[in-house]
């Protein structure tokens, strides 16, 4: 039997669209977000913006869709939503794959040293 503890450290940080969509976590896109094993996950698209705020600027565009199909929309746990906006999806997607052995901790860290380097490099 799995404690709390051992049901969270097994927690995905991000599930792509492929893998969710088609899935009983396809209820999320009716309300943006799903709780699933002690996490919130939100849809984010590729520039780290959540489905209210698509939705908003798909109206002013007036367009139909949030996110136009074919576009990557990702279930991204909420505590990396932050590096996720800050590196966006494909930088985010290559340093979760660099550290998929590490601690969810050990990532994040990583993702925000990542993160500020980048911001460094843009200011200057």
């Amino acid at each position: 039997m799995k404690t709390k503890k051992q049901a969270i450290d097994n927690s995905p940080i991000l599930m792509t669209e492929e893998f969710w969509a088609n899935s009983q976590l396809s209820v999320a896109r009716y309300y943006g977000r799903i709780q699933y094993n002690g996490h919130t996950f939100w849809i984010l698209d590729k520039h780290g913006r959540d489905l209210w705020e698509c939705t908003h600027i798909a109206n002013q565009e007036g367009r139909d869709k949030a996110i136009e199909p074919g576009e990557p929309c990702d279930l991204v746990r909420e505590d990396f939503i932050g590096v996720y906006k800050d590196l966006g999806r494909d930088k985010f997607l290559e340093l979760l794959q660099l550290n998929r052995l590490h601690s969810d901790g050990q990532i994040l860290k990583a993702m925000k040293s990542e993160a500020q380097k980048i911001k460094r490099r843009k200011k200057s």
